[in-house]
């Protein structure tokens, strides 16, 4: 009240408008943070992310290729672009974004594993595994103790019926960083039913159901095993 235009205030406020459900008042703050702030880009970032949220994507589409084309300097827009469309299945447009991401990043470090799983998570939607696998080697290389990348690689590699050995030692390891994610202990169940490791099997699928009961394909994969 005493400063309007306090920037800094307009997006805190924003954000925590956002966690009550009231999106279309924190857009109006974030809509009203000048141009002439520090904080107008970070703003703007979440401008795009609440109005996807409003069912309004076609506009947050525009915001973000309207930022990564005046800023080429910036990979968040088109990261941000990979993530919407990720979410909507336009898994294509979704790799496209992220390749632009990395195109503009150039050398990755330790930190960008996260945008090789990404995209190959898309990949793999895709049906493009050669690329998707290609890319969460990329990421363990950068950072080999990703739970959710060792789990995404070993179980695609158990669902094509390859590697065996090699996924049981990487979900394992998952299992080891992650041991309450019922999703992570349900690949390591499912590649020990693979490998004809029965009775283990069904231990950990056992274990995975009490963390996920909801989950229809653990409590499938359980079946199996029994």
């Amino acid at each position: 009240r005493l400063r309007p235009r306090f920037a800094l205030a307009q997006v805190l406020l924003g954000g925590l408008l956002e966690s009550l459900d009231r999106k279309t008042e924190a857009l109006s703050l974030y809509e009203a943070v000048s141009p002439d702030s520090p904080l107008y880009w970070s703003a703007r970032l979440r401008k795009a992310a609440t109005l996807d949220d409003l069912k309004r994507t076609d506009e947050a589409i525009t915001q973000l290729q309207k930022m990564a084309e005046e800023r080429t300097d910036q990979s968040e827009p088109f990261i941000r672009l990979g993530d919407l469309f990720r979410t909507k299945k336009q898994y294509q447009d979704s790799v496209d974004s992220y390749s632009g991401a990395i195109k503009r990043i150039g050398k990755l470090s330790k930190s960008h594993w996260s945008l090789l799983y990404a995209r190959g998570i898309a990949y793999e939607r895709s049906k493009q595994w050669q690329n998707a696998e290609t890319d969460f080697l990329r990421a363990l290389k950068l950072s080999p103790e990703q739970p959710f990348v060792l789990n995404y690689l070993g179980y695609s590699w158990v669902d094509q019926g390859k590697n065996f050995e090699r996924a049981k030692e990487m979900i394992e390891r998952a299992v080891q960083l992650r041991p309450n994610d019922g999703y992570i202990v349900d690949s390591l169940g499912w590649v020990l039913y693979k490998i004809g490791e029965y009775d283990n099997a069904a231990r950990k699928l056992e274990r995975a159901v009490i963390l996920r009961p909801e989950d229809p394909t653990i409590n499938d994969h359980l079946g199996d095993a029994y």
